[in-house]
């Protein structure tokens, strides 16, 4: 598709699209997303983690292992009965009519719920932890019942009733399950738990989406025309989900399952950083959608999505890499110093993929272009395996690490390369230096904390030196880039906490998602 055929394609005006919004409106509601969804992340993984915590002294290793079966098996049954027909709604000019909401919910039900009968039928043949994943499997009946509320407010990019309904559901999920482990119910209690928190967050949506509870209806009409774009968009998770469970399986049988659960403490580290990136792709999908629709020039906006994103990140991932020789062993034991190889390849490989991914992913999805977004997805995973699973016998842990960095830059080389096709936002050139920054400002920081002596005090002292250089070197080389991202934070923060929000963009009920909604 060339520029002559990109956005105009499927451009209208804001009245045209009929939930479009004033240019400050969106940013206002762009703003607010990023910071509620960000603040919404945050709480549910300490949440999250403090109920692991307790559920650790409840169980048995070989109870947490029959449940990430269980949820492994979730994850992928997410997939297909999602198919990614949510996302093709949400891109879309024209507002959903109540009968393509009800034609999805009847599509998706019955999904969900052949799935769920098949789930039961074939766990029934392996024992505890068959049935224990048939059980989890069975809340995906009640997944389905929240897509059209998620739909409309993901539209209208009103973050505020969806981080309520995921916090919601995340707390109901670890009071539930702690309280029937207590009760002796053991693995199953949490088994339980996971279908009473997809009943939870079903109801809350049907209380606070105008939309209230769609009634199913079956019509192959409404769903056809959502199919092409729908599953290239689900596919893209489909391969993220591969990725990990292929990479996680090739470590344990290539270095052994030491390897294997230092990369997964590291892997975990990198959440905090994930964040930032999570929360801006989020809110970039709905919102490219909308300046797309209404022809706007997006072009000086992908650039700065970029320039933002990758120095509002770097202050995080150079506090994690600067710190990782004293933070790792200082909190979680010497034994656990191995997994610092890791962290400072895997910091730029995120710092330099993950700006280029907010900046330019929900551009491509906007425009239609979800297969550019695949291919990208592809080559990272490709790549990924390519370097990481030669290395790993010569050096370790550090090979995922560095397969995380060369993967992230075939990633991005394929999404601006599919970017330049419409529009050149020059990418390259706002990421240079503060990658240069983040590079010079982390080695400082690794140094001090090595020096330390690898203690809690000593990372601290090195994450504290490597923002401090970080800040440093842009304000004297960048100051207005940094000073504009700032300046975005703040308002996000202030946009988030304003109140008043309208709960949807259509003045009257209207006449991956999915994968988002499981991982919460």
């Amino acid at each position: 598709m060339s520029s002559a055929d990109g956005p105009e394609e499927t451009g209208a005006s804001s009245e045209e699209r009929g939930d479009g919004f004033s240019r400050d409106e969106l940013r206002r509601r762009a703003s607010a997303g990023v910071s509620i969804v960000a603040t919404r992340g945050l709480m549910i993984l300490l949440v999250g983690f403090a109920g692991s915590i307790v559920l650790a002294r409840l169980l048995t290793p070989h109870d947490f292992g029959v449940l990430a079966i269980g949820m492994s098996v979730v994850l992928f049954t997410s997939l297909v009965a999602d198919g990614g027909l949510g996302a093709a709604l949400i891109r879309r000019v024209e507002p959903p009519t109540a009968e393509e909401y009800e034609a999805l919910m009847g599509f998706q039900l019955t999904v969900a719920s052949v799935i769920t009968v098949g789930a039961a039928a074939i766990g029934a043949q392996f024992g505890e932890v068959g049935l224990v994943t048939a059980v989890m499997v069975s809340s995906m009946p009640l997944v389905a019942l929240q897509f059209p509320g998620r739909i409309d407010f993901e539209r209208s990019l009103t973050y505020r009733p969806l981080a309520v309904i995921e916090i919601a559901q995340v707390v109901s999920y670890q009071v539930a399950a702690i309280g029937l482990v207590i009760a002796g119910l053991g693995v199953w209690g949490v088994a339980i738990a996971t279908v009473l928190m997809r009943a939870v967050a079903a109801v809350v949506m049907c209380l606070v989406s105008p939309l209230g509870l769609v009634r199913p209806r079956f019509s192959s009409r409404g769903i056809r025309p959502l199919v092409g774009f729908g599953l290239s968009f689900q596919a893209v998770s489909a391969t993220w989900l591969a990725r990990d469970q292929g990479l996680n399986a090739s470590i344990a049988a290539i270095a052994g399952v030491s390897t294997l659960g230092l990369w997964s403490l590291a892997r975990r580290l990198m959440e905090v950083p994930l964040l930032v990136f999570q929360s801006l792709s989020r809110v970039s999908f709905p919102a490219m959608s909308q300046l797309v629709a209404a022809r706007e020039d997006v072009t000086p906006i992908i650039r700065r999505a970029a320039s933002m994103a990758v120095i509002g990140s770097g202050l995080v991932l150079v506090a994690v890499a600067g710190s990782a020789p004293g933070l790792i062993p200082g909190v979680f034991g010497r034994q656990w110093r191995g997994a610092v190889d890791a962290i400072p390849a895997a910091c730029l490989g995120l710092g330099l993929g993950g700006s280029v991914t907010v900046a330019t992913q929900g551009y491509l999805y906007a425009v239609g272009d979800a297969a550019a977004v695949l291919w990208s997805s592809i080559w990272q995973t490709l790549v990924w395996f390519a370097v990481t699973l030669p290395l790993l016998p010569l050096i370790g842990v550090s090979a995922v690490g560095v397969g995380w960095l060369v993967s992230a830059l075939a990633e991005a080389a394929v999404l601006i390369r599919a970017t330049r096709r419409r529009t050149d936002p020059h990418l390259i050139r706002p990421l240079i230096l503060p990658v240069l920054a983040g590079i010079v400002s982390a080695g400082a920081g690794w140094y001090v904390a090595s020096w330390g002596g690898g203690t809690l005090l000593s990372g601290v002292a090195g994450g504290c030196c490597s923002v401090a250089c970080f800040l440093a070197i842009l304000l004297i080389f960048e100051r207005p880039r940094v000073l504009e991202t700032f300046r975005f934070a703040l308002a996000s923060v202030h946009a988030g906490a304003r109140r008043g929000e309208r709960l949807a963009v259509s003045p009257k009920p209207p006449e991956s998602t999915g994968a988002a909604i499981i991982r919460s």
